[in-house]
Parts: C-alpha cells; sequence; structure tokens
C-alpha cells in the first residue's frame, strides 16, 4: 500500500453516489476513487472505490489508480 498525506494530485471529473453511476457514466472503475472521512475532523482518504465504511462519495479522474495508492488529506 502507498499512502501519502498530500492534496489529491489529480482533478475530479465527475462525482457520484455510486460506483455503478459512475460506470455508467463512461468511466473505468479504476478511474474511480471512493472519498471516506478520516479518524479526525477535517481529515478525508481518498483512495480506490471499493471502500464503503464512512464513504462520503466517489469521484473520478481521468487518471487510473493502481488499487493501493491512499491520499490523506486535511481539509481545514
Amino acid at each position: 500500500m502507498k499512502y501519502h498525506v498530500t492534496e489529491f494530485p489529480f482533478e475530479e471529473l465527475g462525482r457520484f453516489d455510486t460506483l455503478q453511476d459512475a460506470l455508467d457514466d463512461g468511466f473505468a472503475e479504476s478511474q474511480v476513487w471512493s472519498v471516506v472521512e478520516g479518524d479526525d475532523d477535517n481529515v478525508f482518504v481518498i483512495g480506490p472505490a471499493h471502500h464503503y465504511v464512512n464513504r462520503l462519495h466517489l469521484i473520478a479522474t481521468a487518471e487510473h489508480h493502481d488499487g493501493e495508492t491512499y491520499y490523506e488529506e486535511n481539509w481545514n
């Protein structure tokens, strides 16, 4: 697993409630990232789309993830 404590480096092209919505909009699953609440207030973790616990939404990017990379952001 690769875990980065930094701003998410990719542009968000779409925001979705379900993976199926993103797939129906033409994105591959590897282009879809989950945004989940972190352990602290205002901390969010962005990673592969297969996460459901504490998930806020999904985002799609032009870039494909490798299924092992995560980004932690503090949105204060």
